[in-house]
């Protein structure tokens, strides 16, 4: 197998771009529309792109596997490590490799892929991939390919996700799910919105007013509780995003025409995650953010009939209360025991004992084959 380096998703061949048009079926943010909008809006003043490509040495069979990272061109710090990283930040929910899941060949493309990281020069001190899905086949797969290839690789939770199975319930069904004093608190307050005569609700869904719909959630993001955006393009950018691929589903509660609440949901591959919410405390008594999180869920059970809701990143306590199954993401750190500064690393995550074991097994590989299984590195 070949492994090729792209620096730019515009670079990638046709047969690179379909592998994550695959993925983007799966989770929305596999998808190469994601990565394009976070590479236009999100990534931090040094950040270079690396995008590594594995594909068959015969070209007629395409390509097998594509992992988006990325690094910085001048690390700082005192002892800066050179590192390499997920193209995510706290804007990603999932994470991994894009590729055809189906091909019989797929672990043995991520060996390659991930004997080629350990042994690029100059040499990578920590290779940091999140957040991951471990219920995902590619998770321990890219666990194990880290470890064959002599890195000692280090697992940790990164979040919680919330998230509730749906498939062929209604709103009507699930609304009698929630608690008493909820559905008590929801069916008040909405008749008390109404009663104003001044309000309404607008659920968008493709281009159609979408850029007053955008200038209506930034309003409301700014008045609400909410530290501002540390990336101010990318939110409207992966709104108008989604709104092209018809993953958006959008709802702004406006009362005297003026926006008090917002929220931004994904639906994609038959799963709904409320994405982004946000709502003007100077209009608490309607409560209005969950009237609204009530009339999208209404929406994607009825109208888009999504088998599963989820809420994204976080383990705020009102989630469980709307979706009340919890599953984690979790990080990958992979670290190289033939660099000092890897080592550091490895004493810092791992411990002192792990590292000596290691480094004994490099340098006496023929004298202590016992050692061999340390090399392989420790995972928790």
């Amino acid at each position: 197998m070949l492994v090729k380096k792209f620096p730019s998703f515009a670079a990638l061949p046709a047969s690179y771009q379909q592998l994550f048009e695959k993925a983007g079926a799966v989770w929305y943010d596999y998808s190469l529309a994601w990565f394009q909008n976070f590479a236009q809006t999100a990534l931090d003043e040094g950040d270079r792109i690396c995008i590594y490509g594995v594909e068959r040495n015969d070209q007629a069979n395409g390509a097998v596997v594509a992992l988006a990272t990325r690094y910085s061109e001048k690390p700082v710090g005192i002892f800066p490590l050179h590192r390499l990283s997920s193209l995510t930040n706290f804007y990603t929910i999932s994470f991994g490799p894009a590729c055809d899941p189906s091909a019989d060949d797929l672990k043995q493309a991520l060996g390659v892929l991930a004997e080629t990281i350990s042994s690029e020069r100059p040499r990578w001190d920590f290779v940091h991939l999140r957040p991951l899905d471990p219920t995902s086949a590619l998770y321990p797969a890219l666990v194990q390919s880290f470890q064959d290839a002599g890195m000692v690789v280090q697992t940790y939770s990164c979040f919680g996700n919330w998230y509730l199975p749906v498939e062929g319930l209604s709103f009507d069904g699930y609304f009698s799910t929630l608690p008493p004093a909820m559905q008590n608190t929801i069916r008040r307050k909405s008749k008390k919105l109404e009663k104003t005569g001044r309000a309404r609700i607008d659920i968008i869904t493709d281009a159609t007013e979408l850029e007053p719909a955008i200038a209506a959630y930034e309003r409301v993001y700014l008045s609400s509780w909410k530290r501002p955006e540390p990336y101010p393009n990318f939110v409207s950018g992966l709104i108008r995003t989604l709104a092209a691929r018809g993953w958006l589903r959008m709802g702004v509660v406006y009362v005297d025409n003026e926006p008090i609440a917002a929220q931004v949901w994904i639906v994609n591959a038959g799963r709904a995650t409320i994405y982004k919410l946000a709502h003007d405390q100077q209009f608490d008594e309607f409560s209005a953010g969950s009237i609204l999180t009530s009339r999208l869920i209404q929406h994607v059970l009825d109208v888009d009939k999504v088998c599963e809701i989820d809420f994204g990143s976080g383990d705020d306590p009102y989630k469980k209360t709307w979706l009340p199954k919890r599953r984690e993401r979790l990080g990958i750190i992979a670290m190289s025991p033939r660099s000092l500064r890897g080592c550091l690393s490895i004493v810092r995550h791992v411990g002192g004992r792990a590292t000596k074991s290691v480094w004994q097994t490099i340098r006496y590989p023929l004298r202590k084959p016992e050692r061999d299984g340390a090399s392989r590195g420790a995972s928790s």
